[in-house]
């Protein structure tokens, strides 16, 4: 008798113990991020008046027609920065692979200034529009 009310004890005691370790994890999601859409009063970024200037005068050297992707030559540029998956977000313009490579830090900044990072994310936000 003495031995079954042992085994019980032991029993209820490992169950217990089994249960209150159990945890419960929360997974709380971020909220999504909301990007304002341009002002009416911000000037329009033109892909062919200030984005490709920036393309030939400090990428063509390396991402030149048969370099490294994307083709960034005029002409070419547009459709190769489109074609590849993640280059340009317009729904989040700062998880643009090219915002990324040109903003501070990115691995093509030694390349481009902070203005020309600007422009992009602009061009970016504004749609990316060939114009």
């Amino acid at each position: 008798m003495q031995s079954k009310k042992l085994k019980n004890l032991i029993t209820i005691f490992f169950v217990l113990f089994i249960f209150s370790s159990c945890t419960k994890d929360l997974i709380v999601t971020d909220p999504p991020v909301v990007i304002a859409p341009p002002s009416p009063n911000e000037n329009k970024i033109s892909f062919s008046g200030e984005i490709q200037p920036i393309f030939s005068a400090k990428c063509t050297m390396c991402h030149g027609t048969g370099q490294n992707s994307p083709t960034l030559v005029a002409g070419k540029s547009y459709q190769s920065l489109m074609s590849m998956q993640g280059m340009i977000d317009t729904v989040t313009p700062g998880n643009s692979i090219l915002y990324k490579q040109m903003a501070t830090g990115g691995g093509m900044s030694q390349y481009c200034n902070k203005a020309n990072a600007d422009s992009t994310y602009k061009w970016i936000r504004q749609g990316a529009k060939n114009n």
